[in-house]
């Protein structure tokens, strides 16, 4: 495949296990950016190998934080934003390709095929199992940043969001966590971020809220997404994405406490 006018941004922190086969697949962008977080382990000689640019950077928590800051400096107009634990299949680059080709004038973001992998195995069910539809391709020129938790993206006015759809072959493999430790140590990062994203999206705390939406999201995990097909863990994901609701409502509730108190 010739490469395409696609520049494609991977942030690691100690994840050169995963990185090699990440970039691997990134083989068809004409830019690969590498940001490297102060890693002791064999990340940097993977950007110098796969890359062509990098930066070493000081560490920060969550990656929403480096977008503002490295995304403006990426030559292309269309990016890509992808982890070190994904890996975009070939069929899946042939779409991109096409669809690079292809895309309206009012194009802003793609989402793509993704489907999680936990303990090296594929998810049937739950909020995080199943084909999911993750933004991965981006207009630069059409995106507006921020540094706040899954909402550092916004969508210009006047521009729309498409996705590529599911062919069975053509989608972005996510090694999302390969243990239970790794998963409670990812929420706890995000949900450090949670309060100041969900004030800035005008949410307000509310105890009977939280309750609430707390058992629907586990009842959304475990029965509406299929979580029982994959028995015990299905029901303990969908527990922790029940906890991780409760959580978020927390970090709001003392978000806004710190604000008022200020």
């Amino acid at each position: 495949m010739n490469k395409l006018p696609i520049s494609a941004l991977v942030v690691s922190c100690n994840e050169g296990h995963l990185l090699e086969d990440c970039l691997k697949s990134l083989s068809f962008c004409d830019e690969i950016f590498g940001v490297n977080l102060e890693s002791n382990d064999n990340t940097e000689g993977l950007f110098k190998r796969y890359a062509n640019k990098y930066e070493n950077m000081i560490r920060v928590p969550l990656v929403e934080e480096i977008h503002p800051i490295i995304i403006p400096l990426l030559k292309n107009d269309w990016i890509i934003l992808i982890d070190p634990d994904e890996r975009i299949l070939e069929q899946l680059q042939n779409d991109i390709k096409r669809t690079i080709l292809d895309a309206p004038n009012n194009a802003c973001t793609y989402r793509v095929p993704m489907i999680n992998y936990f303990r090296n195995r594929k998810l049937k069910g739950t909020v995080y199992g199943g084909i999911k539809y993750a933004r991965l391709l981006y207009k630069k020129s059409a995106i507006n940043l921020s540094a706040n938790v899954h909402t550092g993206i916004q969508m210009k006015d006047g521009y729309e969001r498409y996705k590529i759809k599911f062919t069975g072959d053509n989608y972005d493999k996510h090694l999302w966590c390969s243990s239970w430790k790794q998963l409670l140590e990812k929420h706890k990062r995000y949900i450090k971020g949670e309060g100041k994203s969900r004030y800035n999206s005008g949410l307000y705390y509310n105890a009977k809220e939280k309750y609430k939406t707390c058992i629907i999201k586990f009842y959304y995990s475990f029965k509406t997404l299929k979580g029982y097909k994959d028995g015990l863990t299905g029901f303990l994901l969908s527990f922790l994405a029940a906890r991780y609701e409760f959580l978020s409502w927390n970090s709001l509730r003392n978000y806004t406490k710190a604000l008022k108190n200020k």
